[in-house]
């Protein structure tokens, strides 16, 4: 007998056990094939979602504090600056809190912008302006979450930049009196309230 003929028996006779490997291998390879697939389709959907948060942004200055405002002028008139980059825009980021005046719905931890008509020349977005005075842009998530709509109330608190970073203070219990504060006009800082025990001087109904 030779070795093919050898070969095509044992398959013959081992034809269920071969199955259930060429099955088993078959579904293997699919299962990896989906999970690649999904995995690039998912890291494209972060990366167009990043891509366009981001907008034409591709370096960000910080600070933990303020600083002048002409620095963005003083940057752009630079030359080194221009061969390098074609526009900046100043722009002030701050963690509060937004309140639906009318339905008194609020969401914490919100991500407020200060921006002005350069935030809008700077992505190159046609028609878009402000805001000016006391208005306010929310975004769909957010309005949709407050229940606001065009024309609403909203309060805006954002945390005071202090020179006392708010993070070690973590470390501590806090109980926080809000009839002295009230009076002091000294509300506590936001951060504070999510690790405080805030104590109201009001009567405990029996």
């Amino acid at each position: 007998m030779n070795p093919n003929r050898l070969v095509l028996r044992g398959i013959r006779y081992y034809w269920r056990t071969n199955a259930a490997v060429v099955l088993g291998v078959a579904t293997a390879a699919a299962v990896l094939a989906g999970a690649l697939l999904v995995g690039e389709s998912v890291r494209g959907s972060l990366r167009d979602l990043v891509g366009q948060r981001l907008g034409r942004t591709s370096r960000v200055v910080l600070s933990t504090g303020f600083f002048r405002e002409a620095l963005a002028t003083d940057l752009q008139q630079d030359a080194g600056f221009s061969s390098s980059f074609d526009a900046i825009c100043p722009v002030i980021v701050m963690q509060g809190v937004v309140t639906e005046q009318g339905s008194g719905r609020r969401r914490s931890r919100v991500q407020v912008y200060g921006v002005d008509d350069r935030f809008w020349r700077f992505h190159g977005v046609a028609g878009a302006s402000g805001p000016d005075g006391r208005e306010s842009l929310l975004s769909r998530p957010l309005a949709a979450d407050i229940g606001a709509a065009a024309g609403s109330s909203v309060l805006v608190r954002i945390e005071r930049p202090s020179a006392i970073p708010i993070e070690p203070l973590k470390r501590f219990s806090y109980q926080i009196r809000m009839s002295a504060a009230e009076k002091l006009h000294l509300p506590p800082p936001l951060p504070m309230l999510g690790y405080a025990e805030l104590i109201s001087d009001a009567p405990v109904a029996q």
